[in-house]
């Protein structure tokens, strides 16, 4: 929901910079972007045989935790999530981010009085856990997969989808590129408020 883009590039560049590894554009990052993040770090140029990805990891999330807060939400995230809400449709928020991180941001953006769940992972981001996190999720909400929908915007979420057996949703101006999006075969919009109106149709 974060519209973080801009500000994942302009962080990985920096890191690049530092090691005189060239940058990358916003749009060689929506084609190369993936999990887990070191797979990624290391497409783009990282060597971790010279030094630990843990650093690399480290400035990162030290970085975005610094700004996030001058973020916006992605245009028409919290009006849908509040239409929504007036349905009494259980909504859910499933992250990669660190719970308490997590936590803090809904906080920040004013969200927690529209969801029903709020779902980090509780170790260092690595993609690993969502699939994990997800899972318990679904036994908590106690929905049937059938009713349930993923919405996000980059192939981990359709990963996601699938390990769980729920449909899902992907919104293209996010982390991946929206060829690689619908190559998934996934439902695809161009904004959040494109996918509410498929919804309710």
């Amino acid at each position: 929901m974060l519209n973080d883009t801009s500000l994942c590039v302009a962080l990985l560049n920096e890191s690049l910079s530092k090691r005189d590894i060239p940058k990358v554009s916003i749009q060689q990052y929506r084609e190369k972007f993936l999990f887990p993040i070191k797979t990624f770090y290391e497409s783009v140029g990282f060597n971790f045989e010279n030094e630990p990805f843990e650093k690399t990891n480290k400035e990162f999330h030290d970085g975005f935790e610094q700004q996030f807060r001058k973020l916006a939400l992605q245009p028409f995230a919290k009006e849908t999530i509040i239409k929504i809400n007036e349905t009494n449709t259980i909504q859910s928020i499933l992250s990669a981010t660190i719970q308490q991180r997590l936590t803090e941001q809904v906080g920040f953006f004013d969200l927690h009085n529209y969801l029903d769940n709020i779902v980090g992972i509780s170790s260092t981001p690595s993609g690993y856990g969502k699939e994990y996190e997800g899972s318990e999720l679904m036994m908590a909400v106690d929905i049937p997969a059938s009713e349930t929908i993923i919405v996000g915007d980059s192939i981990l979420d359709f990963s996601v989808s699938q390990s769980l057996g729920i449909d899902c949703a992907l919104v293209y101006n996010g982390h991946n590129d929206v060829e690689r999006l619908k190559a998934t075969g996934a439902y695809t919009f161009e904004h959040i408020d494109d996918f509410y109106s498929w919804l309710t149709d």
